[in-house]
């Protein structure tokens, strides 16, 4: 059994290295007179500042009638949200309104 030759294209282990864009890559040769390519740096998504970032961590325990949790329940349903996100749309147009 003769010994397997990697060299060539056909190498195994090549087909999952692989660039960004799906191509093989193959290293180009430069001659002393050509300057490196500059480095591309993917679009990284800016982290936001946790300080002015809201988000919904204050607790409310509300007590209220059954006929008015299911009417809430129901309307909830009609658009097709949460019980919790209606209560906290209604009472922010309360608060704009209130300015």
């Amino acid at each position: 059994m003769s010994k397997k030759n990697f060299k060539n294209e056909f190498n195994p282990a090549l087909q999952f290295i692989s660039t960004s864009n799906g191509e093989q890559h193959q290293p180009a040769e430069r001659t002393s007179q050509e300057q490196a390519p500059q480095r591309v740096v993917p679009e990284v998504p800016i982290k936001r500042n946790p300080l002015y970032i809201e988000t919904k961590s204050k607790r409310v325990q509300l007590l209220m009638q059954p006929s008015l949790h299911s009417k809430l329940q129901a309307m909830a349903g009609q658009k097709d949200t949460s019980l919790n996100e209606l209560i906290h749309s209604i009472l922010e147009q309360i608060t704009k309104k209130s300015k």
